[in-house]
């Protein structure tokens, strides 16, 4: 993602992107994800102001969520965080899941699917140019059923 993009997530929710925790990699997935990303980050922060209140009875069962890493693996988001509630954990597999269905380069959702070209990408037709689709149209669905993705949104 381009520098001013990582910039204006990282001053829109400093509490969640952390400038110092995310500087070795920054947000390594495309533009197209921007938006993605800007509105996962405000449901995450929202719910962690609004709904961790002492007087509802919540205090200490939202945490307040920091991304430790935030990139892109086998064409989908990944947002890697220490510790949340389910709710926020449901949030997060969300924005997980609808990623394959975004163009990471320019944030189309018009025929988006994953190429092979050596490296998974989820793209559109425009953004994909020559680069061969993967046979297998299930491999998102095997990828977020898979053990190694669900054992990391058990951390």
């Amino acid at each position: 993602m381009k520098i001013e993009l990582q910039d204006k997530l990282i001053s829109k929710y400093p509490k969640i992107l952390d400038r110092k925790i995310l500087l070795d990699g920054g947000i390594a997935c495309g533009d197209g994800w921007y938006m993605l990303l800007d509105e996962l980050c405000q449901h995450l922060q929202f719910n962690t102001d609004h709904n961790n209140r002492k007087e509802r009875g919540n205090e200490g069962r939202y945490p307040q969520v920091v991304a430790i890493q935030v990139k892109e693996k086998f064409g989908g988001l990944r947002f890697y965080i220490d510790s949340c509630s389910d709710y926020q954990n449901g949030t997060i597999s969300f924005a997980e899941s609808m990623s394959f269905n975004i163009c990471e380069d320019c944030g189309s959702t018009d025929d988006v699917t994953l190429t092979d070209g050596g490296w998974y990408r989820s793209l559109c037709p425009k953004c994909r140019g020559d680069l061969p689709l993967l046979k297998d149209r299930q491999f998102s669905k095997k990828v977020l059923d898979s053990k190694l993705f669900k054992k990391n949104r058990e951390k």
